[in-house]
């Protein structure tokens, strides 16, 4: 497992647009992070950090895989969980609406990997935060103890690039499942179960969503330059008309 060690700089001096939520729907939030993206890649939206999460809990599936090959579908129809088919690649995850806080970045002139790593560099401080030693691990997993408590996909368009993700803070991990793996992945990793935690967990008690915000808060703070910012009505309008897309089994089926 190869650890990054990060040097002590910034991002840079421009300022990202910070934007706190509550919870909505995976399928708006998909919606939103996607229409961001486009936007940011063409100069319309500010560079940004937005805190959200989802609600109702839900699963979400990187845009790359087998419905058939990785959700416990029956499992999903009897705990009534809605299932989100992502816009960015990676594994799928269960997002607890009570939790988890999920984070996007959007930014501009920055490759994939460098968002990761400045994701990464924040979120370790986060968790800083609680008195633990976290520790960013390539490609895109955060962990302690070596559980994995942040996971994070990203996805590409002309100059911009988004990387979002979970923090999971007191995530109820028997609903994980809902995920299903393939043999061969799973006799080489572990189950999923066996191979994540949550900060509650690893402390040995049960930490608040106000708590994991004020770390998440700093922790960004430590690597971006943030200012407090709101959508733009550009962005509430093309996300409504995007949510068509993950609302629609022709989408999440596509595999």
């Amino acid at each position: 497992m190869r650890v990054v060690v990060f040097p002590k700089s910034t991002w840079r001096d421009s300022k990202l647009r910070l934007i706190i939520e509550e919870g909505s729907p995976g399928s708006r939030q998909m919606a939103l992070d996607e229409v961001m993206l486009v936007l940011v890649s063409r100069g319309i939206s500010e560079e940004t950090l937005r805190l959200w999460n989802f609600s109702p809990t839900t699963l979400s599936l990187g845009r790359f895989l087998a419905v058939n090959d990785w959700v416990n579908t029956e499992k999903l129809r009897e705990l009534k969980l809605p299932l989100i088919r992502r816009f960015t690649g990676g594994g799928p995850a269960l997002h607890d609406e009570r939790g988890e806080i999920t984070w996007t970045i959007a930014l501009r002139n920055a490759d994939m990997m460098k968002a990761y790593e400045l994701a990464g560099k924040a979120l370790v401080r986060a968790i800083g935060e609680f008195g633990l030693r976290g520790e960013f691990t390539p490609i895109n997993d955060v962990v302690v103890e070596g559980k994995k408590v942040v996971g994070m996909a990203g996805a590409q368009s002309g100059n911009g690039v988004i990387v979002h993700g979970t923090f999971m803070f007191s995530t109820d991990l028997s609903l994980m499942s809902v995920i299903k793996v393939p043999k061969p992945k799973e006799l080489a990793r572990g189950s999923p179960t066996s191979r994540v935690s949550t900060i509650s967990l690893i402390l040995g008690r049960e930490v608040t969503r106000d708590e994991v915000l004020e770390a998440l808060l700093k922790g960004f703070s430590s690597v971006f330059s943030l200012k407090d910012g709101e959508l733009s009505d550009l962005e509430i309008d093309l996300a409504k008309r995007f949510e068509y897309k993950y609302t629609n089994d022709k989408w999440t089926y596509v595999r």
